[in-house]
């Protein structure tokens, strides 16, 4: 949990308690108070793999890829999205997208049998790029722009 995460519980969560508990609010999940805290926290997840594949290979390329992703970078804070472009002539196009830049793509031929292999390879070459774009984010002097005006 970063610090502004935790700011922002201190500051959203212990006045609206003391305050319910003066004013004799109910602080149950029904009575309001903790839902709206709840779902402030849900914007605050992050590390999904979003499947936006079609056919059975293009699934199973997600699975395998969020399955080593999800054992090897268990800390991973960044969504990716797998998205598929299938072909019965040239086999499945699939790419993946990072805040909405593709970060991997590549056919995969119909019958090809190392779909697990293909996938933990770009699981470790996505990494790999998220965190160089992160740290080029970070050394990057932009103060008088907005972040989609680069």
């Amino acid at each position: 949990m970063t610090w502004r995460t935790t700011v922002f519980l201190l500051l959203t969560v212990l006045p609206a308690a003391s305050f319910s508990q003066v004013a004799g609010v109910a602080n149950d999940v029904n009575g309001g108070a903790l839902e709206e805290s709840e779902g402030r926290l849900e914007d605050e997840i992050s590390g999904f793999n979003i499947d936006q594949t079609i056919t059975r290979t293009g699934h199973d390329f997600a699975r395998f890829m969020s399955e080593y992703r999800n054992f090897h970078y268990p800390d991973a804070d960044y969504n990716l999205t797998v998205r598929e472009r299938p072909s019965a002539r040239w086999g499945n196009l699939i790419w993946i997208t990072y805040n909405y830049k593709t970060v991997y793509r590549r056919f995969i031929r119909p019958g090809t049998n190392n779909i697990q292999e293909l996938a933990e390879q770009a699981a470790v070459q996505i990494h790999e790029q998220v965190l160089q774009q992160k740290l080029r984010e970070a050394l990057e002097d932009n103060f008088d722009l907005g972040k989609d005006e680069i």
